[in-house]
């Protein structure tokens, strides 16, 4: 019997090869787009999960507000980890971790620039238990100078030696013993260190007491059953007793005083498979991404395979029709209603099969590609996910099919073989609730598509506040020494260059640092704030385009200057600066005994230097030309040639050194590159929505024609033209469309009125956005039904009334 079901069934697909065709690559591209949304899914999920005893391995993060600023961070005093360890019964290891970012790597005659690089503890691999393929685990880390590298990293710089016990020598300054070789750390983790230096080598700051400096990432390892609500109570009850004895030392005031004023911190404890989609801004070590994001793409998988199956049961309905003629033999003959649904759902599960291993297939081809899209190292077995397209099969299949069944089972044999079908027809209501659901799905992702992508004009296209134009960043320029200036002075020589500036601070991201800083040099606990603390030179203002609103800025011809600040407006705000003429800030010395007195100079209109998704804050700027980049501004000559000259000199001067650069406008795009990532794969499986629903239109558009054939051959012989013709057969899409825009402009709405609330600086809501969503739908929607309606109302209107 099953055999007879499942070879009728093939006879039935090849029958009607147009329909089938339809049928199959319309569920099997949205079943290979539900498969790639759920690997992007399983895979944002897995961030973390892969670390042994990951359940109980939890970041230490802090939030609290001082003088009515917010702030919330991933970065924790030094003596947390130990502190909390010794004195909390739960606690049973603690690791801390310090960002150093890129060194260069020498190896005899192989010189790198490398990134990913930190110090760490010697807990690292007892916390983290990343394998280690060669070294004694609890040995690796204890030594100063001593350092474990990725497999890929030493393999780079050993080939096949053996790298314990060999030296490289890091930034022209110290060598380093290799220790340890460790297995590369998987791509779905928060770090993805290359080298892993002992952080015992930096011995001030490895025992560093002090409580308000929040400079490392500290991770605790919790006891299997202990309670983490009650830890979190003890390490704030600890680290109010210790910061409170640090605010009257340095600030001459108690924590009691210090809450009386409206402050606030809070630690808490953030498990670590939560660091990835759920850090809300806290930082950290790779690009975080967000929950909201796997919640919109989960919907958009659902949605897509929704209207596979919408496509499914709407031509299986209309091609009713053809088979109510099937039906009635049939049942005369002795078939059973229980007999016709099995068939008619065995067929169903037969091309939702098929449609499967289709779909599972361009899944696994297109999945490099859309790896490169999301940024992702993405995997997808085919055989492995074989019993998950048989089971998916049978349950689409049987639930798509459902309906056509009883539908087709339903028919009256008497009624169907007189030719009477009125009773059997009964399902264009059905067809048009899904055909509008269809479009409000597809209108849906269009709006959404088309949102994010204004935000991100928007975004290329804001005032910044800086030039990000015509700025080249040569990097690492401290590896020069003494030969900046004369290197400043070979760039210089090229008339294509205007000036050039030396500092680790750039307004977008690069190296950031933040004081409390108080006005008119006065300790006021009231007064003080945390702002920005950027060291610049005299040429910073030139090179990055920034504004003056008041007073100068630097001047090297003013010795004085060396103890002066230019600041941002929202400084000036804070600290209550009107005026330059007694304009003062203070900052505490290097010991904390008292506090320096800074004349301001200047302010420059507020830029962006951090993300749109984050307001303008305090900026405090000093002088000191520190060597970690080097800004050149270009004018409209021939950049390559200045590239060419910039290489050409630092060959010269930096000999055996890497010469790496870049332009500020591409630093500043990759501020966004998770936005920018979501904008294009929000448009690929947008296209590819509207794409499926439009091959179900087809097929209907193909089934109206044909039941519409002597109709039009009526009209054409009284005289109607070809535009009415084509009115006749498309009206009826345009209601639906309208409805579907409508419902979807309100949802479309609120969706995007949400999603840009993570943006502090955004675009108001256009109409026009939703207004070209839904025209786009109906043009796609009349041009896909304007094959078979031109075809009907072209036709000979002779053959039109022989039909049937």
């Amino acid at each position: 019997m099953l055999y007879n079901y499942i070879k009728t069934a093939f006879r039935s697909i090849w029958k009607d090869k147009f329909f089938s065709v339809l049928n199959i690559s319309g569920l099997a591209i949205g079943i290979a787009c539900c498969m790639l949304i759920v690997t992007y899914v399983q895979y944002e999920l897995s961030y973390d999960r892969h670390f042994p005893n990951h359940e109980n391995i939890y970041r230490v993060v802090i939030e609290g507000s001082f003088n009515g600023r917010d702030f919330t961070g991933s970065q924790s005093p030094a003596p947390t980890g130990a502190t909390f360890r010794d004195q909390i019964p739960g606690v049973e290891e603690r690791l801390r971790l310090r960002n150093t970012g890129n060194w260069i790597v020498k190896y005899n005659d192989k010189v790198f620039n490398e990134n990913r690089f930190v110090f760490a503890d010697e807990t690292f691999f007892e916390v983290f238990r990343v394998p280690l393929l060669k070294g004694v685990p609890g040995e690796v880390l204890t030594k100063k100078n001593h350092l474990a590298m990725s497999a890929t990293t030493a393999s780079k710089y050993f080939g096949d030696e053996d790298p314990i016990g060999k030296t490289v020598r890091l930034d022209n300054d110290s060598d380093w013993v290799v220790a340890g070789v460790y297995e590369d750390i998987p791509s779905n983790s928060h770090f993805r260190f290359n080298v892993i230096l002992s952080f015992i080598t930096r011995e001030s700051d490895y025992n560093n007491q002090q409580w308000l400096n929040q400079n490392y990432d500290t991770y605790l390892v919790m006891q299997p059953n202990a309670n983490v609500e009650q830890v979190q109570k003890q390490m704030n009850e600890i680290a109010i007793e210790k910061m409170g004895a640090e605010f009257k030392q340095y600030l001459d005031m108690t924590f009691e005083q210090f809450e009386a004023a409206g402050n606030r911190f809070h630690y808490f404890l953030q498990p670590i498979a939560d660091i990835h989609l759920l850090s809300d801004g806290y930082g950290g070590f790779e690009p975080e991404s967000d929950i909201t994001y796997v919640y919109i793409f989960s919907a958009i998988a659902v949605f897509i395979l929704v209207i596979a199956c919408i496509n499914f049961m709407n031509l299986s309905t209309a091609r009713s029709a053809n088979r109510a003629k099937e039906v009635g033999v049939r049942k005369v003959l002795g078939s059973v209603k229980g007999q016709l649904v099995t068939q008619f759902i065995s067929e169903s599960v037969l091309i939702t099969f098929i449609s499967g291993l289709i779909g599972l297939g361009l899944a696994v081809l297109l999945l490099p590609f859309f790896n490169n899209f999301a940024g992702r190292e993405m995997s997808l077995d085919f055989v492995a996910n074989l019993p998950l397209v048989f089971a998916g099969s049978v349950v689409v299949g049987f639930l798509a099919g459902l309906y056509p069944a009883f539908f087709l089972s339903a028919f009256s044999p008497v009624k169907v073989l007189k030719g009477n079908l009125s009773m059997g027809m009964k399902s264009g209501g059905l067809r048009k609730a899904l055909v509008t659901f269809q479009f409000f799905i597809s209108i849906l992702l269009i709006i959404g598509t088309f949102s994010i992508l204004n935000q991100l004009q928007y975004i290329q296209n804001k005032k910044l506040g800086f030039e990000k134009e015509k700025v080249l960043l040569v990097h690492n320029t401290y590896l020069l020494g003494d030969g900046v200036e004369a290197y400043k002075n070979e760039l210089l020589a090229n008339a294509n260059v205007e000036a050039v500036s030396s500092t680790w601070y750039l307004p977008t991201s690069s190296n950031r640092s933040s004081t409390v800083f108080f006005p008119d040099g006065i300790i006021d606990q009231d007064r003080g704030q945390v702002s920005q603390n950027w060291y610049v030179d005299h040429n910073y203002q030139k090179v990055f385009g920034l504004e003056l609103v008041k007073g100068r800025f630097f001047d090297r011809d003013i010795p004085t200057d060396s103890t002066a600040m230019v600041i941002n407006e929202k400084a000036a705000e804070i600290y209550g600066i009107k005026d330059l003429e007694n304009a003062v800030i203070g900052d505490f010395n290097d010991d904390g005994s008292a506090l320096d007195r800074y004349k301001v100079i200047g302010i420059v209109k507020d830029f962006h230097f951090e993300s749109l998704k984050t307001e303008i804050g305090p900026l405090v700027m000093r002088l000191n030309g520190q060597n970690g980049y080097l800004g050149v501004r270009l004018n409209a000559g021939n950049f390559q040639q200045v590239i060419s000259d910039a290489r050409s000199a630092w060959d010269q001067m930096a000999t055996d050194q890497p010469f790496e650069y870049s332009f500020l406008d591409d630093r500043f795009g990759n501020m966004y590159e998770t936005e920018s990532r979501l904008g294009d794969i929000f448009t690929s499986f947008a296209v590819l929505a509207v794409l499926i629903a439009c091959l179900g239109l087809f097929g209907l558009a193909a089934f109206t024609a044909q039941q519409k054939t002597k109709e039009v051959g009526i009209r054409k012989v009284l005289g109607a033209t070809l535009p009415q013709l084509m009115y006749l057969m498309s009206k009826e899409v345009t209601v639906l469309i309208l409805i579907s825009f409508v419902v979807a402009s309100a949802v479309g709405w609120y969706g995007v009125d949400l999603w840009m609330q993570s943006f502090a600086y955004r675009p108001p809501i256009s109409v026009s956005v939703f207004l070209l969503a839904g025209a786009c739908a109906l043009v796609i929607a009349l041009l896909t039904m304007s094959y078979q309606s031109i075809k009907v109302a072209t036709g000979n209107p002779v053959r039109a009334l022989r039909n049937e």
